[in-house]
């Protein structure tokens, strides 16, 4: 996922968003599960800003950025993704961008966008992952071609172009992006100690079913936080086959309020940890909102 991209080599294609991945890569833990739905909605206009670091004890380097933005379509418009021919009608447009600093991009350049477009319950019906991290070039987007269906169309060819179902499944799927807003709209304040929550991630070409562990309350306090703040943590469990080593902990901290704000994201890595840090959460207006976009979608760095 975009965060992936600005770590060592061994575990560049980690999927450490991706706050972005870095929430959702796991692979199905044991014990019991918590079914359950989502209680509160995105706000439109919402941009979250991460810093994206690399630690080992007193080493302590900024390696990148992340901004992920939420926007409310109105009624009956269309819109155009990025790279996608098709319009979609959707309820939520969700976007995302990371890139790496510039002192960095000689050892693993990263400029990549994730977009995604959902209905009024974060069912996806387009997602699309363009742009470039470290040698590999992406360029590969899903739309949804029937109720339980997302086609693929993979231009990087890394992927061969196929329809993923999932037609057994009672819970929905969800793009990286999706899944993150629907986590966040979790009751987390019902969960007990130990509580494991499912879901169905896509990644990849492929369905996975995902976990999330409940380990409680928490305080957190970073240089982008005055104060310390209240937050619940939880541990995504790893995906099966990724480049993380088995034993490896990846833990996230959210704030125990209406906001739900995922503050703080950190990976065990071979050497170190990657560790990613909210900076910044404003909510713009439609016009302050749009000069965003269009100034991310402006940054070309890296993707010759």
């Amino acid at each position: 996922m975009i965060a992936s991209g600005f770590m060592f080599r061994k575990v560049l294609r980690c999927r450490a968003f991706f706050f972005f991945s870095a929430l959702l890569s796991f692979m199905i833990c044991k014990g019991g599960v918590a079914l359950s739905q989502p209680t509160i909605g995105p706000v439109s206009g919402e941009a979250l800003y991460y810093e994206v670091t690399y630690e080992w004890g007193p080493i302590y380097l900024e390696v990148g950025e992340v901004i992920f933005t939420a926007y409310s379509k109105p009624e009956n418009t269309l819109i155009e993704l990025d790279s996608i021919e098709e319009n979609v009608q959707p309820h939520w447009e969700f976007v995302g961008w990371g890139t790496s600093k510039p002192n960095w991009d000689w050892f693993y350049p990263v400029n990549s966008a994730y977009t995604s477009a959902t209905d009024s319950v974060l069912k996806p019906e387009v997602f699309s992952r363009i742009g470039r991290e470290g040698r590999h070039r992406y360029n590969r987007s899903y739309t949804r071609n029937m109720p339980d269906c997302m086609a693929l169309n993979c231009i990087d060819g890394e992927l061969e172009d196929s329809s993923i179902c999932q037609p057994d499944s009672a819970e929905e799927f969800r793009d990286v992006l999706s899944a993150i807003h629907w986590c966040r709209q979790l009751p987390w304040s019902t969960f007990e100690l130990g509580d494991v929550i499912e879901m169905n991630l896509l990644l990849d070409g492929e369905v996975h079913r995902t976990t999330l562990e409940f380990w409680g309350d928490v305080k957190h306090h970073s240089k982008f936080w005055p104060d310390s703040v209240a937050c619940w943590e939880f541990h995504p469990t790893l995906i099966d086959g990724t480049v993380f080593k088995p034993g490896d902990e990846m833990k996230v901290f959210m704030t125990a309020d209406d906001q739900r704000l995922p503050v703080y994201i950190e990976t065990e890595l071979i050497i170190g940890a990657a560790k990613i840090h909210l900076a910044q959460h404003p909510i713009y207006d439609n016009e302050a909102f749009q000069v965003l976009r269009d100034s991310c979608r402006g940054v070309t760095r890296n993707l010759d």
